[in-house]
């Protein structure tokens, strides 16, 4: 593939795109992008259209229907299967937030995490419904605290067991669990310590219940104070008596009408077995050891309000068992959703890991190239890690920090929240990208497209040059053509110069009047005070060396005395009003840059006229309808830069004098040693209490204006973002408002 055609039309903000790429003799196209101009919208369509999701690109704010067109210089259209986009900040596929370090292509890592995702919620779910009736806070820990051995890998699978002896009938006791089942292990120490107190105190407490009219023990089933609460609940309302159903008891005799019969009766019943002489001697014994402790004590009240729960405390882990599955059938339907989920995710998952474990090798490879290439301070290793899910051996990425101690691995957290640091996920996204062009490598010679979306951004300087030795790499590579999109402009020389790119394959991104994109030529690549300097015949250019050659004067002579102090304060007269201004012309400036700079071409016409006026018919001669304006040229964003100020240091002065005194003024004008526009401005909002619309503009001109004024040749890239348009309208809206 020697050109690449690609037509894109309401693709999430690019409004319209039509553009040939060339790659004749060259395996990239390389592209500058202001941020906010096209970037993340050209990345994002062209990696959905890689994936096959076409239908999801459209216009999101107009919501119209995105068109792409991709094709070779044959006509033929480019396989989505081909092509491949990176972010190293961003996944390169739709990972979930919650990302882990199970170790995959991105193919089947997106297809874990979304599953391990949608099980967490769900898991979440139920957990938290548990939580608020156990009042307990760490549910979960206690979950795999109770039947995990403490270990979270085993969390699905020993739920699914739990689950297998969950019915809906299974009693749920509602006291608080922590009261009963306590991380120190308090209380399951002092039923055994106590376990013929405790068995004493239930014997005599099941003696006596079989005399009760209401509670009754028979054939193994027991109907006790838990049995009677939920009863009592359930026709709280009185809707059951209120339609003329009664309660009879097992006696034959004993009819109950109304809850508040049922209410009386579980009482006097209570009292009357509480009260028993054996069983108040029993409980004595077991009040008099337990009221050592606050967290017994809780264990206290619990037999007073249910004694037949000491009965299943005897029995305290089996107790613990039926408590939790006690949970699972009060909230059945969310248990069961998990557990289907579960069970569904178990083939897929089962398949996932089976195919991962076949990349070890391909992951071994690339962390090798990661670890030699990159600057972190931590080496990246494979290790097995028990997957979360199916209790199997799975391969997980490694972090091993270097400390003065030695390497330390760092630990991941319990569960699916395997939260990785900046600077490990930044390493994770590169790993991903790294791995998918070695497996690319291996594809028997199919040419691929790789979109590389500001691949280093972010990066510092070493890691940034690793990654741009690494591109080189891939230059070399027939198999593979290259499109890399940077907003940093310093990046996109160093590209262009480092991988050695032909020029009529670097571009340069902007939008024209009808909000289409388009590609300029590579433009500044090289020397662009140079490029510049060979044109300063014509006004635009000569005005763009004004601050050149300040800069120039200050940096390389003395500015305090002769003749470089006045060339540069002259020159300063030139971008801010000041009391030379008015005397100072073109031939005036033509002298103090010839007397500074080298040069040889210089303007020829209207030599004589005042500077101010010369920007100023220069910026009308841009604001003309019939010009058009190159969104990328600088040289026509500092004129109307310039413009832009001078005319609200005009009117701001205009103001100034007629509200303050005239030796006031002049004080204040000829004391401001810098920042000229600010401090003019803070006198003006301060003395003429300005509309809010010309407020707006003085502060927008204050915003803007300095960085493309004040260039120099290590700082010029916000010229380049900068639209010119937006310059246009500042120094119209200057000229008609500030009057």
């Amino acid at each position: 593939m020697n050109i690449l055609n690609i037509n894109l039309e309401h693709c999430f903000g690019i409004v319209k795109l039509s553009q040939k790429l060339n790659f004749a003799g060259e395996n990239v196209a390389l592209i500058y992008a202001p941020n906010g101009l096209m970037k993340t919208s050209f990345a994002k369509t062209i990696q959905l259209y890689g994936q096959g999701k076409v239908d999801k690109v459209k216009d999101v704010v107009a919501d119209i229907d995105g068109i792409i067109e991709i094709k070779d210089e044959q006509d033929n259209v480019v396989l989505p299967a081909s092509l491949y986009v990176s972010n190293c900040e961003e996944p390169d596929s739709e990972t979930p937030k919650n990302i882990t370090s199970f170790l995959a292509d991105s193919v089947l890592k997106q297809q874990y995490d979304n599953i391990l995702k949608s099980l967490s919620e769900k898991q979440k779910a139920l957990f938290k419904d548990i939580s608020n009736f156990a009042i307990s806070s760490d549910i979960v820990l206690e979950f795999i605290r109770t039947f995990c051995d403490g270990k979270p890998s085993l969390f699905y699978e020993k739920f699914e067991y739990v689950m297998g002896d969950v019915d809906g009938n299974n009693p749920c006791y509602a006291f608080k669990y922590n009261d009963i089942f306590d991380k120190e292990g308090k209380v399951k120490k002092f039923i055994e310590d106590n376990k013929e107190a405790l068995k004493d105190y239930s014997e005599k407490y099941q003696a006596i219940l079989q005399s009760s009219k209401l509670f009754k023990q028979s054939n193994g089933k027991t109907f006790g104070t838990y049995q009677a609460t939920e009863l009592s609940k359930s026709v709280s309302d009185n809707a059951f008596f209120e339609v003329s159903h009664k309660i009879v008891l097992g006696d034959g005799k004993t009819t109950i009408d109304s809850i508040d019969s049922l209410t009386t009766l579980i009482n006097d019943e209570l009292s009357t077995i509480l009260n028993d002489k054996s069983v108040k001697k029993a409980f004595e014994k077991i009040d008099k050891k337990a009221s050592a402790n606050e967290v017994v004590r809780q264990l206290k009240r619990i037999i007073e309000t249910h004694p037949d729960l000491v009965e299943k405390l005897l029995d305290y882990d089996n107790f613990h068992r039926e408590v939790w599955k006690g949970y699972f059938a009060k909230f059945i339907d969310k248990a069961k959703d998990l557990l289907t989920a579960y069970q569904d995710s178990k083939p897929i998952l089962n398949s996932v890991l089976q195919q991962a474990a076949e990349q070890r090798t391909a992951w071994e490879e690339t962390i090798s190239i990661f670890n030699r290439r990159f600057s972190v301070p931590f080496t990246v290793k494979i290790k097995n890690q028990t997957d979360l899910l199916l209790n199997e051996e799975a391969a997980a990425l490694s972090f091993e920090y270097r400390t003065p101690a030695g390497q330390k691995e760092v630990e991941s957290k319990v569960l699916e929240e395997v939260v990785l640091s900046k600077g490990e996920l930044r390493a994770f996204y590169t790993l991903q990208l790294l791995f998918a062009i070695e497996k690319m490598k291996k594809d028997g010679g199919q040419e691929h497209l790789l979109v590389f979306d500001d691949i280093s951004d972010s990066y510092d300087y070493k890691n940034k040059y690793a990654m741009v030795e690494y591109l080189c790499d891939l230059k070399g590579d027939n198999r593979f053509k290259l499109i890399i999109l940077t907003h940093n402009f310093d990046f996109y020389r160093t590209i262009a110069s480092r991988l050695g790119i032909k020029r009529n394959s670097i571009y340069m991104a902007y939008k024209d009047t009808n909000e289409e994109i388009k590609f300029h030529p590579a433009e500044y690549l090289k020397d662009p005070f140079k490029y510049i300097k060979g044109k300063a015949d014509r006004p635009e250019f000569f005005i763009s060396m004004i601050p050149l050659a300040r800069n120039l004067i200050e940096y390389t002579k003395d500015i305090t005395t002769g003749q470089p102090k006045s060339d540069y304060f002259n020159l300063t007269s030139c971008l801010h009003v000041k009391n030379e201004t008015a005397n100072l012309t073109v031939n005036d400036i033509k002298q103090i840059i010839t007397r500074n700079v080298d040069m040889q071409n210089m303007p020829t016409v209207q030599t004589d006229i005042n500077i101010k006026e010369y920007i100023y018919n220069t910026a009308e001669t841009l604001c003309q309808p019939q010009m058009t304006l190159d969104e990328i040229n600088i040289e026509n964003k500092i004129v109307l830069s310039a413009a832009a100020r001078l005319k609200a240091e005009d009117y701001m002065i205009a103001k100034l004098k007629e509200v303050m005194e005239s030796g006031d003024f002049s004080a204040f004008y000829n004391g401001i040693a810098s920042n000229q526009t600010f401090e003019l401005t803070k006198k003006f909002s301060k003395l003429c209490s300005p509309s809010h619309d010309i407020h707006l503009l003085l502060k927008e001109v204050n915003m803007i204006t300095p960085e493309n004024i004040h260039i120099n040749s290590f700082m010029f890239e916000p010229l380049i973002d900068m639209s010119v348009w937006r310059l246009k309208k500042l120094y119209q809206d200057s000229k008609t408002q500030l009057v």
